[in-house]
């Protein structure tokens, strides 16, 4: 592979990142940049792309923009996006590389890291805007094409990761809806934990609504000696051996919540159990609920701090929840006529696991998460090349309990969602 071609790679993770996470890391990008590449060329030519794109964002922005009529900047996958601000930021301001080179590598930039018709899509906005300049000479481009063909996809832009009140967000199904038809969002997937009841409020409100939404869920499995999230998508809420299994795992969750409320008051934290289940209403009570009232009684000084402190993953306080093994959770999502995905990995952190979740049936990865680094982008891109697996990607929107992931903080294009529905069991 070419330095440069290397170079622009490393560039649109770190601009991915900067667009999901703000300039603020751009120390850690001009790290990770350093560390990535292998020859001081490499990273020179990578940093002057990213710099060079933020110092123009508002003008390469304004470009997209001004070609694309039926298809806003706002609604584009965040990935596409960025290819594109790539290859515009290189079409306008920098004269040393043909523009031939520069389409040609943003195409291949979106073979690689999105979907199959995002090359045709990038290549076609590219192809208007450097003609639009004033020269014209890629009119003849055997990979000219039209936008058309990426307007007609079903899904539009998705967001494949959304909690309502009926688990740990603080939205109802029908304010998920509305901020979504806000937002101009296309799609999303209600995934509460290990509950389905969310998902026909949601459907209800929305019918006749610009919006998709697809059935899911998430359930919380463990495998020793932490829990494993599996995302089920394009499940069947009415089948009745998933009814059962939710009806345990509700179960199963209060009776968590005593025994963290238990190992709570060894720790002098004393809080009420009736508290966490009142703020869970109707929802699946589970470890946000707690930290919630861990941090509003004083006990920590943010929501996430009671992870960190008392109720994460082999904290003190901290309680596995056992209705599913992680094989359990894949076989049955695929028994109910689903697709079984594994869910943010970056967070997980049991990447040795994923070749046995494969054979379990696992059949997608959640490779766009907020919180995954350019580099856990790049591996579990090459791991779900490896293993044949559904590429998504989701905000993971609580409301106000996760301010920083609001809906569509990432997004895919229709055509991953596509592929992931293609994979459901015939």
């Amino acid at each position: 592979m070419r330095n440069r071609t290397i170079a622009r790679e490393l560039a649109l993770q770190a601009l991915y990142q900067l667009d999901l996470r703000g300039d603020e890391i751009i120390d850690e990008i001009n790290t990770f940049c350093k560390k990535s590449a292998e020859k001081d060329d490499v990273y020179q030519f990578a940093m002057s792309l990213i710099n060079g794109c933020r110092s123009h964002i508002r003008e390469i922005d304004e470009n997209i923009s001004g070609v694309t009529e039926h298809w806003e900047l706002r609604r584009m996958a965040v990935i596409d996006k960025n290819i594109l601000r790539l290859g515009v930021y290189e079409l306008l301001y920098r004269s040393d590389i043909p523009p031939k080179v520069s389409i040609n590598e943003a195409i291949e930039l979106a073979k690689k890291f999105s979907t199959k018709n995002s090359g045709t899509f990038v290549n076609g906005i590219l192809d208007k805007i450097y003609t639009q300049g004033g020269n014209g000479k890629l009119k003849g481009n055997p990979h000219a094409s039209i936008l058309r063909d990426v307007l007609e996809i079903d899904y539009g832009d998705s967001d494949l990761h959304v909690h309502t009140t009926y688990s740990d967000g603080t939205m109802t199904p029908e304010e998920v809806v509305d901020e979504t038809i806000r937002l101009g969002v296309s799609t999303i997937a209600i995934t509460d934990h290990d509950t389905i009841d969310g998902i026909a409020i949601a459907y209800r409100y929305g019918k006749g609504k610009k919006i998709n939404i697809i059935p899911g869920i998430e359930f919380s499995s463990y495998l020793s000696p932490s829990e494993i999230h599996i995302l089920g998508y394009f499940i069947d809420v009415e089948n009745h051996f998933l009814q059962r299994v939710i009806k345990q795992s509700r179960e199963d969750r209060v009776n968590r919540i005593y025994a963290m409320v238990e190992k709570l008051r060894k720790l002098q934290v004393d809080i009420d159990p009736q508290d966490i289940f009142t703020l869970a209403g109707k929802g699946s009570p589970g470890r946000m609920h707690v930290a919630e009232i861990l941090w509003k009684h004083g006990h920590c000084d943010t929501i996430i701090e009671s992870f960190f402190k008392y109720i994460g993953d082999n904290k003190p306080a901290y309680v596995p929840k056992k209705t599913l093994t992680p094989q359990q959770a894949i076989e049955l999502i695929i028994d109910t006529g689903g697709v079984p995905v594994l869910a943010h990995p970056g967070l997980t952190k049991r990447d040795n696991v994923i070749e046995d979740l494969v054979r379990y049936g696992l059949q997608g990865i959640e490779v766009y998460y907020p919180s995954h680094t350019p580099q856990a982008v790049e591996k579990y891109l090459r791991i779900a090349k490896k293993h044949n697996l559904a590429i998504t990607g989701g905000s993971d929107f609580h409301g106000e309990r996760k301010m920083n992931n609001p809906i569509a903080k990432v997004t895919i294009p229709g055509d991953l969602v596509c592929t992931l529905r293609e994979k459901r069991p015939s």
